[in-house]
């Protein structure tokens, strides 16, 4: 079958045979999934339930005069800058915050200390903190206050409040704190009576000192209530619920440029982001620099061990990524010498991870730290990536390395291997070298590529003519849209358009006409918090209060939920502009179909197999009269309306039209043949 992408008006309804009774090649089963990162406040301030922000007085973000063009400029040093009462104000009568404590792991670390008179407040605005109340509450629901606290001077009061930035109350609590050095979690309920943006304020009626650490104030219906392997890191129940919507197989995580840091330092240590919530140590996030004084940091309350709860919740396969040792090429030149003690670390840390994840608990110290968590029974573990958009021979060299360590250590891993920035040129043809040489089965090439909606529907076919047998493909991260970080906003291109959208779906045919040599996808990136938006295109935007996934999250969605297991071949001439891919199971056909054009395209198919009753149709269209690149990715959406329509089946053949700059998803039973 042709796809063509050139421009024609139909004369007659195409005729496309679908010849499901020869459908032999697999569909990979882990062909959609999800690729998360923290960026855009994806993490503190979205998935993480805690509302808190800098809720244990660490502090850790990027140093301020690191300017954002000057990195992508390359080669500029980064440091850490440490700002331990950020998005902490006091008032009332001689209010003072002081931060005190020291920056050893095996120690409590820093915490905060109130000092006042009668009506001393402490407010914390919440995420993104830096435009006043910003704490979502929820009339009806309640939400749960606690803290480590002490009172180092005497015993001491505190009320606790939610205050809307009108100026009003919205919910009420006390609790009191005994004398002496011993810390102490303190507990008090609040029951919001109204739907608002509030601040969370702490208030010494009777003056004092007051010290606190791990501040927390959870929704009570965050993911995983009651549930005790949800032991340490909770979830915001919706933003998970739209995770769970798309049907994902696998998540990569935790990145992206996070894995490898701005620089080595800050590279992503998965050993702080496991155990209990106060012995974990935050890190400035890298993408702090695109954020106002670097104002970005993971506080790490979600850890790998609420990766892997969340995989395991969605029935998703882990894809965690370790660092190869280098940190972002893109950014740095910093490399970890392959023969030397913090080379050896990297790979340890790598053999730790799996140890973790799949050890038992009664002979290995890192696995029994995850049964310590609520998790004794050992996570699923069948995929590893090395390094982030790593590439060229410096990479490949501790590619190896780390891949041999891991195949005598734990065999039979997939190993996900970089190709770098791009899905074309000198380094991306090094990786694919590399792994048809050196590579199995069981190594997997991540592409990566953000361009143009044009460039999408011109490479539809283009893993037509990838080996078979070999390393497969990996479409690690990938959106219709070129990045625009460094242009102010004024001058940035539209992103998340419908003409962004069509475009990945007719992409998408080509991937599933390929999805035995294309083992997986995932969009990126994922979340997008509206109120701290780093970058322009992604799949699921959010505030406080709601979860809107795009119109290219819908494509996602349609085209996951409505996939088989083996790939149908399709014969004859499609319209120009139109794309199409199948694929069935034992009773199920299922045929993709994509207009890309903007007049209505008629198309008859015909099946050779029988079919058991009518069949059906899921549509993506774009609204009558909407600009295919609007943009709706912000506060002004615009969307692809979905419509279900019945499909009569006259002789095994099917006649419809596809609607302008629409999806459509056709479903069959197959009828049992004996």
């Amino acid at each position: 079958m042709t796809n063509s992408a050139s421009k024609a008006t139909p004369t007659s309804a195409s005729a496309i045979s679908v010849r499901a009774s020869a459908a032999h090649r697999p569909v990979s089963p882990l062909l959609f999934g999800l690729f998360y990162e923290d960026i855009n406040l994806s993490s503190d301030g979205g998935l993480n339930a805690n509302l808190v922000n800098n809720h244990s007085f660490e502090g850790v973000y990027l140093d301020p005069k690191h300017k954002e063009l000057r990195a992508l400029a390359m080669r500029t040093p980064t440091t850490k800058h440490f700002d331990r009462a950020r998005h902490w104000e006091t008032s009332g009568p001689a209010a003072k915050l002081s931060v005190l404590g020291t920056d050893a792991v095996a120690s409590h670390g820093h915490y905060g200390r109130l000092t006042g008179g009668s009506g001393a407040t402490l407010t914390n605005h919440g995420y993104p903190g830096d435009a006043g109340p910003s704490v979502a509450v929820r009339a009806g629901v309640n939400l749960r206050f606690t803290a480590l606290a002490r009172g180092p001077q005497g015993g001491s009061r505190c009320h606790v409040v939610l205050l809307a930035g009108d100026g009003n109350l919205v919910a009420e609590a006390d609790f009191t704190v005994p004398a002496g050095d011993q810390w102490t979690q303190v507990v008090a309920e609040l029951s919001p009576t109204r739907t608002v943006r509030a601040s969370l304020q702490l208030v010494l009626p009777d003056g004092g000192t007051l010290d606190l650490d791990e501040v927390r104030l959870i929704p009570e219906d965050h993911w995983g209530a009651g549930d005790p392997r949800w032991s340490q890191g909770l979830f915001r129940r919706d933003l998970v619920e739209a995770l769970r919507d798309l049907a994902p197989r696998f998540m990569r995580f935790p990145g992206g440029c996070i894995v490898e840091g701005l620089t080595l330092e800050n590279a992503y240590d998965w050993k702080a982001s496991v155990g209990p919530l106060a012995e974990r140590r935050p890190n400035y996030n890298l993408w702090g620099m695109h954020r106002p004084d670097g104002d970005y940091s993971q506080s790490l309350q979600i850890g790998f061990y609420e990766y892997f709860l969340l995989c395991e919740d969605l029935g998703m396969e882990p894809m965690p990524v370790v660092s190869a040792g280098l940190a972002c090429q893109f950014r740095s030149r910093e490399v970890t010498p392959v023969d030397g003690a913090d080379f050896s670390k990297v790979v340890q840390d790598t053999l730790d991870l799996i140890d973790w994840a799949t050890g038992d608990p009664a002979t290995n110290a890192w696995a029994a730290k995850r049964a310590a968590g609520g998790h004794p029974e050992p996570f699923r573990l069948n995929l590893l990536g090395i390094g982030n958009e790593n590439h060229g021979p410096v990479y490949l060299e501790r590619f190896e390395r780390i891949r041999a360590a891991v195949d005598a250590h734990h065999p039979g891993l997939t190993i996900i291997m970089s190709s770098g920035t791009a899905p074309a040129g000198k380094a991306f043809d090094q990786s694919w070298a590399h792994a048809r040489t050196c590579g199995d089965a069981k190594t997997v090439v991540d592409e990566h590529f953000y361009k143009s909606p044009a460039w999408f529907i011109d490479q539809v076919n283009r893993y037509d003519d990838y080996p078979r047998g070999g390393a497969q493909v990996f479409m690690g991260e990938y959106a219709a849209h070129v990045p625009t970080l460094p242009i102010p906003r004024r001058l940035r291109l539209p992103a998340n358009t419908i003409k962004s959208a069509i475009a990945e779906a007719a992409f998408l045919t080509g991937v599933e006409r390929n999805a035995d040599v294309v083992a997986m996808t995932s969009y990126a990136p994922l979340l997008n918090h509206l109120e701290s938006e780093l970058w322009q295109h992604n799949l699921i935007d959010f505030d406080g209060f709601t979860v809107t996934p795009t119109a290219n999250a819908a494509v996602q969605k349609l085209f996951a939920t409505t996939l088989g297991e083996r790939i149908v071949d399709l014969d004859g001439e499609l319209p120009a502009g139109v794309f199409a891919s199948a694929s069935r199971s034992d009773d199920r056909l299922c045929v993709h179909l994509v207009n890309t054009t903007t007049i209505p395209q008629d198309v008859t198919l015909t099946v050779d197999l029988p079919l058991h009753g009518a069949g059906s149709a899921t549509v993506l269209a774009a609204p009558h009269g909407i600009q295919p690149s609007r943009r709706m990715g912000s506060r002004e959406r615009a969307k692809l309306l979905e419509d279900h329509l019945a499909l009569a089946v006259h002789d095994g053949a099917v006649s419809l039209t596809l609607r302008p700059q629409s999806v459509s998803a056709l479903e069959f039973g197959l009828a049992s043949v004996s």
